[in-house]
């Protein structure tokens, strides 16, 4: 469950940056602080696929997600399987029917390393990462950010933008050589979103785990 809790956030991260543009700052940072900074709320429909060192699919799923400044986001897998993770700015919920199971963490402690810091809307992107130009291919210009972090539980972060810089992509690739990509479609900025959709209470009969400080996404 916490491999897609850090996948996930760190998605949910970079869409939520509050970073602006800044003398000295490289160009492909200064292309995603115009996006995010300017990104308040987001959802979308999402796929997601997983491929081992291989390069053989082992996991493929999907779903939707919402994300709002600061510090909340609703990623709702609906495929193969469900599964939920709610960030209500507190507490980080996460829900797995199937298990009927819900872990709950301190959201400040769960999402504290890495990208995940970034959720409280006034990270820089040059702060935690290390930021190039990756080119263009499959019709997306491409950036890639290197943690700073060496703690981080993954090597590299690609970003995809569309021609009119547009998040279209996301791309981590993990210390075990594992790429997750995910395709983001029917994407939508700055609506209004409920706030019902940050709030979860654990349903009745659910197990309820609760589990103190760690490193997040």
């Amino acid at each position: 469950m916490f491999r897609t809790l850090t996948f996930a956030t760190a998605t949910a991260c970079l869409l939520v940056l509050g970073a602006h543009a800044r003398a000295g700052v490289p160009e492909p940072a200064q292309r995603l602080d115009h996006l995010f900074s300017r990104t308040h709320t987001l959802k979308a429909h999402f796929s997601e696929s997983v491929k081992n060192a291989n390069a053989a699919t082992v996991k493929q799923s999907s779903g939707t997600l919402a994300i709002a400044k600061p510090g909340r986001f609703r990623w709702d897998y609906t495929k193969p399987y469900r599964q939920l993770i709610v960030a209500d700015g507190n507490k980080l919920w996460l829900y797995d029917p199937g298990l009927q199971q819900v872990t709950v963490r301190d959201e400040s402690h769960a999402l504290a390393a890495g990208p995940a810091a970034l959720l409280a809307g006034t990270g820089k992107v040059e702060d935690q990462f290390i930021v190039s130009d990756a080119g263009k291919h499959d019709g997306l210009s491409w950036i890639r950010l290197v943690p700073r972090n060496a703690q981080s539980d993954y090597s590299a972060m690609q970003v995809g933008l569309d021609q009119h810089g547009q998040l279209s992509q996301l791309v981590l690739e993990s210390k075990l050589n594992q790429t997750t990509r995910i395709i983001f479609t029917e994407v939508e900025r700055n609506v209004k979103l409920a706030d019902g959709l940050f709030k979860f209470s654990p349903p009745k009969g659910a197990d309820v785990v609760h589990q103190g400080s760690g490193s997040g996404g």
